[in-house]
């Protein structure tokens, strides 16, 4: 009998004797009935770290076909390569004094650091009623790699053939299948020296060594993370009206992640300053209103103190940038530069949330590889959680002899650049043929066939909604909008499209509660439209006393109705508007040709794409 054997078979049976004295019942027969089913699934997860360092390993379970009273698992590892450091329960209390008292079940760990075996053991104290009955994250290890065990891959095992080491029951006491996914630990040498002091930017000014940087290799990939000196760039923030923090870094790295706290986000919300990582391969630029601090505070839970919380702007390789190239190629396009990862966190105490839904643009820079014919660098793509990609607004700019796909997005996701080359045979002598290629080739409007457009067609209110949305690139709701049109079922094609429009107050459907999608679109209903959208660009609005004036241009002008009123004199001081020799037309049907050539001016006219 092994040494951790004579120490926890007591142990796991004083453990379950407390469990069964507590819920009130007698022991009877103390043997374990197996019984047959769907294994539970238990999981340890890969991860890996730099020779020196810690990290985290999560031990999971799923695949739960009854409720679990109790488990014991014995995790063993080679304490000559491995330390540990604690095991945290993610579900259960360790108190030994409180935990009968949980609604989470008693939970118990010790290690061996002589002999490498870690013992966690958790029961239901009361006997069945707080089983674990669904697919849970249980524990989570904190390993040290010590130095030398990256020469050989690493390993946390489990003796599964031995019920002293894994033994998981029922609510009944009845032992569970389970089948086990060992966890692999890889551990990397050190990076070469990259830490240190660096410079911050304050308006174009070098602030002096106000971050520190350090590097590690997570699963291979570089990660560098530039640590804001927080009380530094604060006092310059109280010092001066500071518009623009970029933190810049050099060098080819996989993984850039900008860290500071909350509370000087929250003094540079109240300066109107933005956030810019710039990195060689991409750069993002952030308001700090954008990340709307207080409110993140609130979901971090309350007590949360602004310079407590971390907040993490990064930017990185694409990890499986094979996934976007097959989803571009499916859409007809091919990738022109490595895709990017832009991703925002907040984090305090162990809990975490993802910032990755904004009111206005937020902009975005990935560079163009040299060589590459900018001419064939048609738009931005994101790539949706479907596995689909969608066009974004996108320029191309050029610096210092670079070109730049800059795109504006009101997300944060993985983006790519593309070209999508397109043209319909049945416009080569139309009014419109150049505006209607062009959001084409940025996959925003689609043909009614392979080679035909249909540019005189009407349009209904449907199909006009769901092209506004690819031309501002929304493909997800901004919040959690429960909008429903009596007339909109939910297995209709632009079902998710109305209420993504909803959700940006884009639409707002009739006072009966319908939407009627399928009815034609006028004129002046697509320019109320285009009109909420190019005051989600910040374009500027006609003022009540231009209204009249610029109304006037039109020579039909007492057939609007007064409620498109503003959006008209806002379209035409936009140049967004621009109306049929003279004429608005309001009431007659929009065309297709017509409904791409006002949303080309609107995109241009906000700087969200190349005229």
């Amino acid at each position: 009998m092994t040494l951790q054997q004579t120490f926890y078979k007591p142990l796991m049976a004083a453990m379950l004797a407390f469990a069964l004295l507590l819920s009130g019942l007698s022991f009877g027969s103390t043997s374990v009935h197996a019984t047959a089913g769907t294994p539970v699934q238990l999981t340890i997860g890969d991860v890996s770290v730099n020779t020196g360092r810690t990290v985290d390993v999560p031990v999971s379970i799923k695949q739960l076909e009854r409720g679990i009273g109790s488990y014991n698992v014995q995790l063993n590892y080679d304490p000559k390569a491995l330390e540990i450091i604690s095991v945290t329960p993610k579900y259960g209390n360790a108190d030994t004094d409180t935990c009968s008292e949980s609604e989470e079940g008693c939970f118990l760990s010790n290690i061996d650091a002589d002999n490498g075996w870690i013992r966690v053991i958790w029961v239901d104290t009361t006997g069945g009623d707080r089983l674990i009955s669904e697919a849970k994250q249980l524990f989570v290890i904190q390993i040290k790699a010590k130095s030398g065990s990256e020469l050989t891959k690493q390993a946390l095992t489990i003796d599964a053939e031995d019920p002293a080491n894994l033994t998981f029951t029922d609510g009944d006491m009845h032992s569970l299948p389970v089948s086990v996914t060992e966890g692999k630990i890889t551990v990397y040498p050190n990076p070469p020296a990259d830490t240190g002091k660096v410079k911050v930017i304050v308006d174009g000014k070098d602030q002096g060594e106000s971050a520190t940087l350090s590097s590690v290799i997570v699963n291979g990939r570089n990660v560098t993370t530039i640590s804001v000196d927080n009380d530094k760039v604060a006092e310059q923030l109280n010092k001066n009206q500071i518009k623009r923090l970029t933190l810049p870094v050099d060098g080819n790295r996989d993984i850039v992640v900008g860290e500071l706290n909350g509370q000087l986000v929250k003094l540079m919300e109240n300066a109107d300053a933005a956030l810019v990582i710039q990195t060689n391969q991409a750069s993002y630029t952030l308001s700090a209103s954008q990340m709307n601090i207080d409110q993140v505070a609130g979901q971090l839970g309350t007590g949360a103190a602004l310079q407590d919380i971390k907040i993490h702007v990064t930017i990185a390789a694409a990890e499986s940038p094979e996934q976007v190239e097959q989803a571009a190629e499916a859409s007809g396009a091919s990738l022109v530069a490595a895709p990017v990862n832009f991703e925002v966190t907040a984090s305090y105490r162990g809990k975490s949330i993802t910032i990755d839904r904004f009111s206005n643009y937020v902009n975005r820079t990935i560079a163009i590889p040299d060589g590459v014919d900018p001419s064939r660098i048609t738009t931005g793509i994101v790539l949706n959680s479907d596995g689909t990609v969608h066009h974004v607004p996108t320029q191309i700019t050029q610096v210092n002899g670079h070109y730049y796909a800059q795109i504006n997005s009101l997300t944060n996701s993985t983006y790519a650049v593309v070209w999508h080359s397109k043209t319909f045979a049945d416009v080569t002598n139309h009014w419109a043929k150049a505006d209607i290629n062009d959001l084409a080739s940025r996959m925003v409007i689609q043909g009614v066939s392979a080679d035909q457009f249909a540019p005189d067609r009407s349009v209904t209110r449907a199909e006009f909604t769901a092209i506004l949305l690819r031309a501002l690139g929304i493909h997800a709701v901004k919040d959690d909008a429960k909008v429903s049109f009596k007339d909109v079922r939910a297995t209709a094609w632009y079902h998710d499209a109305v209420i993504q429009a909803v959700s940006y107050g884009l639409i707002t459907g009739y006072a009966d509660g319908s939407f009627h999608p399928n009815a034609s679109i006028s004129r002046e209903e697509a320019i109320v439209m285009i009109n909420r959208a190019s005051a989600m660009t910040s374009l500027v609005q006609a003022s009540a006393s231009e209204t009249a004036g610029l109304i006037s241009q039109f020579s039909d002008n007492t057939s609007i109705d007064s409620w498109a009123h503003a959006a008209v004199a806002s379209g035409a001081k936009q140049g967004i508007v621009k109306g049929t020799k003279g004429k608005l037309l309001p009431q007659q049907p929009i065309t297709r040709a017509e409904s791409a050539v006002m949303m080309k001016r609107m995109l241009v006219a906000a700087g969200l794409i190349n005229p």
